[in-house]
């Protein structure tokens, strides 16, 4: 009357194997995407340190003999 479950397991259990092994590709692609943002954000956030913390901070005599520091235009004072 019914047939049996088993009749044909050998394709199920291959089918069932291609879809989880589906699956498993896409879900390592969407990381590997995740990982990918994540990489760009740390880089641009690494150069925005980089630049904000390496301006150009030069003194042509820290303690002249008047008292004044000379600086140019564009240099700052470290601060």
């Amino acid at each position: 009357m019914f047939a049996p479950l088993d009749m044909h397991g050998e394709k199920r259990a291959d089918l069932h194997r291609a879809a989880r092994l589906s699956m498993l590709r896409d879900r390592a692609v969407k990381r590997f995407d995740k990982v990918d943002h994540s990489a760009y954000a740390v880089e641009m956030a690494a150069a925005a340190f980089v630049a904000a913390t390496h301006r150009p901070t030069i003194f042509i005599a820290p303690f002249p003999p008047d008292g004044n520091p000379q600086t140019e235009a564009g240099w700052t004072l470290g601060l």
